[in-house]
């Protein structure tokens, strides 16, 4: 932080120095009391990088240009991920392709911009990446685009492209996450991105979203496009049972020096309709959720279960509904070394028409080092992940997921398939 300080000294110094030169007392003024104002900034700013995605996230440690009032602020700032992945799968399953699949990715890329304009109340956030998994490739992708502004009695309204407030795992950011990555449930019932309006409610134990949206997985399409369903609307609403403030759950760690216990209890749900506008069926899906975090001074426990229920609309096509639960904890063994256990499992409907194995169960194991202590700004991360079944319904041809290697789980059609990961993440 002293250095954070140091710096902006400098810049203030520098200014000031060009306004003397210039003789524009009036200007001198102004940009002292800027530079005292960078200097508050900085120190509110303690705790680097604990932002969330929902609106004001905050990433600490970032570059900002800015006028003397703050109505009018850029923030630029981004994040590197980058992996070395083992996965071991069953040789006879894969044909002649080896047991061990190995090699470095790069899956986030990230950079963003946020601010505000006009007024402290009128926010907006860019972000995109290069990266992605296999299916992805390493092309840009659109993430968040979005504006929002938010009156003084808590109530706000977002318009643009962002993460629909449904599954608290997915709304978390890729940097906040206590894995590697999140959970394989999370990405087979993730609603991703979409284009819509979200209204939002903050008080101090309670807060709530509803959206009017394009539907699930939408985000860079056009309104013309056939992923789009006809409308979808959806809500999440979050209790907060113990805690200071919101901020605590922005990620899924607890530091040791946090200054009590929280809780908090939430869920959502989101339904589509489609027929009119791309699909050629009228296709009803109903997304749901619902999950608990409790968290102490260096350790939390964090868990969700998840639902699907879609009505596919047309004749020999059978209605189906699937279900999953994540279980994940974490405990400080010292202050900056964090161990962490996820088990989870997914359900799908037995007249789903994937191949495989229905039910399927993964464990994850793993090590967190915070090079910057507190703080998310670096940390080394150490992850190896089991899958106890068959995943082709998942991962293989036609799957749920297909080409998703985000745990460096690859899909085996024989049960047993184990990764390992280490990952280095710099978020600025």
């Amino acid at each position: 932080m002293s250095q954070i300080k140091v710096l902006v000294f400098v810049a203030g110094a520098a200014l000031s120095i060009g306004a003397s030169a210039l003789a524009q007392n009036a200007n001198l003024d102004q940009s002292r009391a800027y530079q005292n104002e960078l200097i508050a900034d900085a120190g509110t700013r303690a705790s680097l990088l604990q932002g969330g995605p929902n609106g004001g996230a905050t990433y600490a440690g970032t570059f900002s240009i800015a006028d003397g009032s703050g109505n009018n602020r850029l923030n630029f700032g981004g994040t590197e991920i980058f992996r070395y992945n083992v996965s071991s799968r069953d040789s006879g399953s894969q044909g002649d392709q080896n047991d061990f699949t190995i090699g470095f990715n790069a899956p986030v890329n990230r950079l963003r911009m946020w601010g505000n304009v006009w007024d402290k109340s009128l926010t907006f956030k860019i972000q995109g990446n290069w990266g992605g998994s296999s299916s992805e490739g390493q092309s840009f992708n659109l993430e968040d685009a979005y504006a929002m502004y938010t009156w003084d009695n808590g109530f706000s309204l977002k318009w643009g492209q962002f993460r629909m407030a449904l599954e608290r795992e997915w709304s978390v950011e890729d940097e906040f996450q206590q894995g590697a990555d999140r959970s394989v449930t999370s990405y087979v019932f993730s609603p991703g991105y979409t284009q819509g309006i979200q209204m939002g409610y903050t008080a101090d134990a309670f807060r709530f979203s509803a959206g009017f949206t394009d539907g699930i997985n939408t985000g860079g399409t056009d309104f013309t496009s056939a992923a789009e369903a006809d409308y979808a609307f959806h809500g999440r609403v979050d209790w907060k049972v113990m805690g200071a403030d919101w901020e605590r759950f922005n990620d899924f760690t607890s530091w040791r020096s946090a200054p009590d216990n929280a809780l908090m209890i939430g869920g959502g749900a989101e339904f589509q309709r489609g027929g009119e506008t791309g699909f050629t069926t009228d296709v009803q899906t109903i997304l749901y959720s619902i999950d608990a975090a409790w968290e102490g001074q260096g350790w939390n426990v964090f868990a969700a279960g998840y639902g699907a229920h879609v009505d596919p609309g047309a004749a020999g096509f059978l209605t189906v509904d699937n279900y999953g639960f994540v279980v994940q904890g974490g405990f400080f063994f010292a202050d900056q070394v964090e161990a962490f256990a996820r088990m989870e499992a997914i359900f799908l409907d037995k007249d789903s028409a994937v191949a495989g194995d229905k039910t399927m169960y993964f464990t994850s194991l793993g090590v967190n080092y915070y090079v910057s202590p507190e703080s998310h700004a670096a940390k080394l991360t150490l992850q190896g992940s089991y899958a106890w079944n068959d995943t082709s319904a998942l991962m293989g041809s036609g799957g749920f997921i297909e080409g998703n290697t985000r745990n460096a789980l690859l899909g085996d059609s024989n049960e047993g398939e184990w990764a390992l990961l280490a990952q280095m993440q710099v978020v600025w």
